[in-house]
């Protein structure tokens, strides 16, 4: 859909058109206000059509930031779609014939500068945060021409966006050096996005591979079945964006996701599955999920092993008496979870399956895991 971007000089322009939407935060920084969207529902970004302000507000709330005076700080990149991800992006209302670029999707994390109490410093969506952070110590070893720039940027009322590729950021692909890399310029005020004179920039730009030729179909399914890279940004000259991600990349984000946290590679290793995600991952992060699951198994026989001796402790010397058991034996337990599964023993159950059994219903949440890897001993 094509839509004027709204007017946003301050706070009170964005607050009336999120009143009573949870899927927004509206969070105190050091800096002032940031606005995000933390979940988006089936009707959180819609518009009635191109003239409706609520719906192109809400668009806006992608990380948009407030001095404490309530006047806008920082805005960055609207909130734009997937091909063919809702009515107004499907391949056949789509008009290339209007005068548009192709960029390269880029694989990191949005950084932009901002001010506080003077001082230069880069935020990502939510502000100051590690990876922001990361970015600044980068930043420090750069030239005071660079700083300069992005100070001089801010002072004009003028967003530039970055993306923040690094080794130590990965999400998918491994970029071998750490660097800024310049996406957009954006006017706080207007939205709109300003043509940047590449000659004047002291950081790396975005790749441009000019505009689509052909049939727009064609191009999709031909960028969808490239590798080795995210994806395709086509940009409009009245800023309007669309995004193309390669299935290869999405399957591979899709395995990333399952094994972010240690429950999660728990829960594929405890239901077999653990085989099926890892030829989708990068070398590193294999290397990581295989040593998880050694300890995982290796944990898991010396815990079986100290179960097993219990086990034989409450026969030998308590002729599997349950109330001695529990009155006499059971006190001298460290776990509670262990004397559960003892019982349980008890009744005849293989304690192999009871131990994954009790993994299983230990990793809906990392807080729960905690306590499980502990009780075995990780």
């Amino acid at each position: 859909m094509n839509y004027k971007f709204p007017i946003i000089r301050t706070i009170d322009d964005v607050l009336p058109h999120i009143e009573g939407r949870e899927e927004f935060i509206v969070a105190e920084r050091d800096f002032g206000t940031v606005i995000n969207y933390v979940v988006a529902t089936a009707d959180t970004f819609d518009m009635a059509g191109p003239d409706d302000v609520g719906g192109a507000v809400r668009r806006e709330c992608r990380g948009i930031m407030f001095d404490h005076d309530g006047k806008i700080l920082s805005r960055p990149f609207h909130k734009f779609f997937n091909v063919g991800e809702r009515d107004e992006t499907q391949m056949h209302v789509i008009d290339m014939s209007q005068q548009h670029v192709i960029m390269e999707k880029m694989d990191g994390s949005m950084i932009r500068p901002i001010l506080v109490d003077g001082y230069l410093r880069l935020a990502t969506k939510m502000g100051v945060t590690s990876v922001a952070m990361q970015a600044e110590e980068w930043l420090a070893a750069q030239s005071e021409n660079v700083k300069s720039w992005l100070r001089s940027c801010i002072e004009l009322g003028i967003t530039p966006l970055f993306e923040w590729v690094s080794p130590l950021n990965q999400i998918v692909l491994n970029y071998d050096e750490a660097d800024l890399v310049l996406l957009a310029m954006r006017d706080n005020i207007t939205g709109e996005y300003k043509p940047a004179d590449t000659k004047d920039i002291p950081f790396t730009i975005v790749p441009v591979y000019g505009s689509m030729q052909g049939d727009i179909k064609e191009y999709v399914a031909r960028q969808r079945e490239a590798e080795d890279r995210e994806g395709d940004i086509i940009r409009f000259a009245d800023g309007q964006m669309l995004k193309i991600k390669n299935d290869w990349y999405v399957r591979i984000h899709k395995a990333m996701d399952r094994i972010r946290y240690d429950r999660n590679i728990v829960d594929l290793i405890i239901n077999e599955e653990i085989d099926d995600v890892v030829p989708m991952m990068p070398e590193k992060e294999i290397a990581r999920v295989r040593d998880f699951e050694t300890r995982f198994w290796e944990a898991f026989r010396t815990k079986e092993n100290r179960l097993y001796g219990i086990r034989l402790a409450a026969q030998q010397s308590y002729e599997d008496d349950r109330k001695r058991i529990a009155l006499e034996f059971v006190p001298t337990l460290k776990n509670k979870a262990d004397a559960g599964l003892l019982f349980r023993m008890i009744d005849g159950r293989d304690l192999r399956e009871l131990m994954l059994e009790h993994i299983e219903k230990h990793i809906s949440t990392n807080t729960r895991w905690d306590v499980c890897a502990e009780w075995m001993g990780m």
